[in-house]
């Protein structure tokens, strides 16, 4: 998953037990108009059409529902449209802990509330995690997931100790809780400059600026919670089609200590992900963890022909 506020403590963390993986357009497309939005406890969520089949987005660490805004803008013709904006993120309020749970519990209740069928669920990075668990717990309610460099457990992490990543996450979280507006948007800046954010600078420069936005202590909380948990133990109880799309840029490592080809990430996902009856992996480069953004028609493409052949 790579994710996106995968801040220094938790880089060090991971280095330290040398993982496998490290973590153009110019403007950020605007969203059509929305038709309708929903309060579900810690969830507010925004629907764009009114036809066609149910698709739900979820966002990354630290992400508003703005980074689906052309994938919104491809889909609303064909389908009724859910974009979820979670807690603590783009100026949204923060929500108590436990947020995997608090999350899972809200999202049931908003489709139950709505009436939604058997959605498509669409997450990337953090939303691509929260996919999955929707997947373990409650595959009957959906259609299919795609996941959007998102994991059952952050990269690296599986060569560790339970306690150990229990351990290295509160590392994380201790030292992102502390951190000013100023130092959240001097970390996203770099981030989005790495091999970690988008291939056109400009526009990671603008998104490292919408993700400042977010409250550092419930970032915290979420990347507590994301570092600490391994998902992988219940992948079995996906029954639906599990697609996982995962970037790919050759040029970021080039001058990387930590060598390896397309073909080799794509078999390291695939075996954190083994045990997902109806697992497809594809990877796209070239292209950053905001994959979204470096190869918006392909993956609208591969989104669109997952939904058609899932309904």
């Amino acid at each position: 998953m790579l994710s996106t506020t995968a801040k220094a403590a938790a880089a060090a963390f991971l280095l330290s037990l040398a993982a496998p993986l490290a973590a153009g357009a110019a403007s950020l497309p605007s969203a059509p108009p929305v038709e309708a939005q929903y309060d579900s406890g810690s969830l507010h969520v925004e629907r764009y059409g009114h036809a066609g089949d149910p698709v739900v987005l979820l966002p990354g660490l630290t992400v508003g529902t703005w980074e689906w805004n052309d994938l919104i803008r491809r889909l609303v013709p064909r389908h009724t449209v859910y974009a979820v904006a979670l807690p603590g993120f783009d100026g949204r309020p923060p929500a108590a802990a436990p947020l995997f749970d608090r999350f899972t519990n809200d999202f049931w209740a908003f489709l139950s509330a709505q009436k939604i069928v058997r959605p498509v669920v669409v997450g990337h990075s953090l939303g691509g995690t929260l996919a999955i668990l929707l997947g373990e717990q409650h595959s009957d309610r959906l259609r299919g997931i795609v996941a959007l460099d998102g994991m059952p457990i952050f990269p690296g992490m599986e060569r560790v100790t339970a306690e150990q990543r229990a351990a290295g996450a509160q590392q994380a979280a201790t030292q992102i809780a502390a951190e000013t507006h100023q130092q959240l948007l001097d970390y996203e800046k770099g981030y989005m400059k790495g091999p970690g954010g988008v291939l056109d600078e400009q526009l990671g420069a603008q998104l490292a600026d919408l993700e400042a936005k977010s409250d550092p202590a419930t970032v915290a909380e979420w990347l507590k919670e994301d570092l600490g948990s391994d998902l992988r133990p219940g992948l079995g109880n996906i029954s639906v089609p599990l697609l996982e799309i995962t970037p790919y840029d050759a040029a970021d490592l080039a001058n990387s200590p930590v060598q390896y080809t397309e073909d080799q990430k794509v078999q390291y996902y695939r075996a954190l992900l083994n045990g997902a009856p109806k697992l497809q992996v594809v990877s796209l480069s070239p292209a950053r963890h905001f994959v979204m953004f470096d190869q918006p028609d392909r993956v609208f493409t591969l989104i669109d022909a997952f939904i058609n052949q899932n309904r």
